[in-house]
């Protein structure tokens, strides 16, 4: 298989040499491979095998974003009985005859979490552009919504809406962030470690907030008031997705009286990583202070989390 495969692969390479410059000739083939770090070794040493076979010829070029440490541990369980008294050698060895190249992407700072989570929910911004409405009350509200306005010129025809079209509008105002939310959004940086926690915070927020509408949406944001709960959830689900492992802190945040202080409860807490961050938090001028803020939503924000007691 691998002998078929080279040798497809160099007549491909020779197909595009043999094309002449100027009439779209392709020089480079590049192919990018993604989430590597999610197989077992057995596919992992497979698929650096055939970069390998590919990186020898000169049309491809191959990037991989992955973990290295997954690659690392992948080739030592691979070649388990092959590595001797050094595995960890042994590993970087076998990657570098494969990469040249090897690059390190930066940790994502607080900048980068705020233009991050404020591109997300921008991105949920009404639109303006006048569509076709059904005649009947919205689901949600019950109000019924206006007659969309059609231009057209009077020998063209409107086409009458197609019946596999969908008339549900899957941008309703519920899921729409709010100024006071996305102002909200940046204190919560020192939890969120990478764009993928970030990305999944905004989608449970707003997968929890769209149980509301009307006056209890306007109840759940009550902008200007610290206690609001709003913000309450943000930082336990921030707390969920950035530190799983800080199930503790919620067991003591549950266990306390509604007026205790919420600064007094991290007191307590011993995590040298995560303490710290809910200490300046708490001591700034955003956060929620009393503890019953927190306990109204812990449970349902708990149902959002892998690390949970039933």
């Amino acid at each position: 298989m691998v002998s078929l495969l080279r040798k497809d692969l160099e007549t491909f390479a020779t197909m595009l040499a043999e094309v002449p410059h100027g009439s779209g000739k392709i020089e480079r083939t590049v192919l990018y491979i993604d989430d590597l770090d999610r197989c077992p070794p057995r596919v992992v040493v497979q698929v650096l095998e055939a970069i390998h076979l590919l990186l020898a010829l000169p049309v491809f070029v191959v990037v991989v974003g992955v973990d290295s440490r997954w690659l690392k541990k992948a080739v030592e369980q691979h070649y388990e009985e092959m590595l001797g008294d050094e595995p960890e050698s042994f590993a970087e060895s076998y990657l570098e005859k494969i990469f040249q190249v090897p690059f390190t992407l930066s940790p994502m700072d607080d900048p980068g979490f705020v233009g991050l989570v404020r591109g997300l929910a921008d991105t949920e911004a009404p639109d303006t552009t006048p569509a076709t409405a059904p005649a009947g009350p919205d689901r949600a509200t019950g109000d019924r919504p206006p007659l969309a306005a059609v231009a057209s010129s009077p020998r063209t025809e409107v086409p009458k809406p197609s019946s596999e079209q969908s008339t549900i509008d899957v941008r309703p105002p519920r899921l729409v962030i709010s100024q006071a939310e996305l102002d909200f959004l940046p204190t919560l940086a020192p939890l969120i470690r990478s764009p993928r926690a970030a990305k999944r915070l905004l989608n449970l927020y707003r997968l929890l907030r769209a149980r509301f509408a009307g006056e209890e949406l306007a109840g759940f944001l009550a902008d200007g008031d610290r206690e609001a709960p709003f913000r309450a959830v943000l930082v336990l689900l921030a707390i969920h997705v950035g530190h799983p492992e800080a199930v503790a802190w919620f067991a003591n945040l549950d266990g306390t009286g509604p007026d205790d202080s919420a600064l007094e409860i991290v007191s307590s807490l011993n995590d040298h990583e995560l303490r710290p961050k809910l200490e300046r938090g708490l001591s700034g001028e955003g956060w929620p202070l009393l503890a019953a803020s927190s306990q109204r939503w812990l449970p349902l924000v708990n149902r959002f989390s892998f690390a949970r007691d039933d």
